[in-house]
């Protein structure tokens, strides 16, 4: 199967070709589920708007939460991180470390020193939205790429090799390390 993404996605997807084989986009919405079902999916690509890429981020970040984890969020524009910039304030008492990947242009953001504000202005990952944290098998989580207005394309996955290489390539072109490994 060719490569369903485009951009830092599609460069993840394309270093594991076996994505390809477990899940298809026959069954592409991103379902409604708790985060139970999806950990026993281990991989699901999806088609998805807001609303349930909305409701599984806030699954992992529960799961962050609830089992003090570090978390990273990339959001396409800080206007989508100041959406949950309080619930993000309070979370981090139970939470090691966040690190939130944004375009936040010139605004200066004020933040707890446990969270960690990078700008990916002017980069590819502008326009991903990831939500990742470690698990007990290492890093899961998801990865998706806006390719229309409030559409996106991505995947949910509990392959630790899959979100270290995002991780990786995440941190290359942000010029830091991050520690969910």
């Amino acid at each position: 199967m060719s490569s369903p993404y485009a951009g830092f996605v599609g460069r993840i997807w394309d270093e594991f070709p076996q994505l390809a084989e477990w899940h298809s986009f026959d069954d592409s919405n991103l379902p409604m589920w708790k985060l139970e079902q999806f950990v026993e999916s281990g991989y699901h690509n999806f088609l998805a708007n807001r609303k349930p890429l909305y409701h599984l981020s806030k699954l992992i970040e529960n799961y962050a939460q609830e089992n003090a984890e570090p978390l990273l969020s990339t959001f396409e524009t800080i206007a989508r991180y100041k959406f949950v910039e309080k619930r993000y304030q309070k979370m981090i008492e139970q939470v090691p470390k966040i690190w939130i990947v944004a375009d936040y242009g010139k605004t200066e953001l004020k933040t707890p020193d446990k969270i960690e504000v990078l700008n990916c202005r002017d980069t590819e990952l502008a326009n991903v939205w990831s939500v990742i944290t470690r698990g007990p098998y290492g890093p899961f989580g998801l990865i998706a790429e806006e390719f229309e207005n409030g559409k996106f394309r991505g995947f949910f996955t509990l392959n630790p090799n899959v979100c270290r290489s995002a991780l990786k390539a995440m941190g290359k072109i942000l010029g830091t390390k991050f520690t969910i490994q």
